[in-house]
């Protein structure tokens, strides 16, 4: 009996601590700068060798000449990229978790050819495992869209790191 009392609490324990606690990014206060960086703008334009001034998690500065105070937290990045969050435009994720084959776990399209009533983010999985790696290749943000049908109803804009 103990044997098979350990065995069930060793799986249960081992399910708690598989789920994934992925929390957002805490706000950043105070001057940031991040130095010697290729910042890519978002324009077409490349600064080489530039300096991003972050003041209170909001971007203010990017360029080559801008100064940095001594009592800053300060970043060198040399060799590195820095590129803005992209937009994933019309896409599934949170809708779709596992292949076709179960219906269940499958919100993307609904019965029927007029669904002008569909709202996306009601269904939206905020928990996808998706996500995270979308963040992790700099996907910021997600336009989730139904599909199917002649009107598949609103897609929606969701912010893959944030909860408000």
């Amino acid at each position: 009996m103990k044997k098979i009392f350990f065995i069930l609490s060793f799986f249960i324990t081992a399910n708690l601590s598989a789920q994934e606690d992925v929390y957002p990014v805490p706000a950043t206060t105070g001057l940031i700068f991040i130095t010697n960086a290729t910042i890519h703008v978002g324009n077409g334009q490349v600064i080489n060798n530039g300096t991003i001034k972050i003041n209170n998690g909001k971007i203010e500065e990017a360029g080559t000449n801008i100064s940095v105070p001594a009592d800053a937290k300060v970043f060198d990045v040399k060799g590195k990229q820095v590129y803005p969050g992209m937009i994933l435009p019309n896409t599934d994720v949170g809708l779709r978790e596992i292949g076709s084959g179960v219906r269940g776990s499958n919100d993307f399209s609904e019965i029927g050819e007029y669904n002008p009533s569909i709202r996306s983010i009601v269904a939206y999985n905020s928990d996808s495992k998706i996500i995270n790696t979308l963040k992790a290749n700099g996907i910021l943000l997600a336009c989730v869209a139904p599909q199917g049908g002649v009107i598949s109803g609103s897609s929606w804009v969701v912010q893959q790191d944030e909860w408000k």
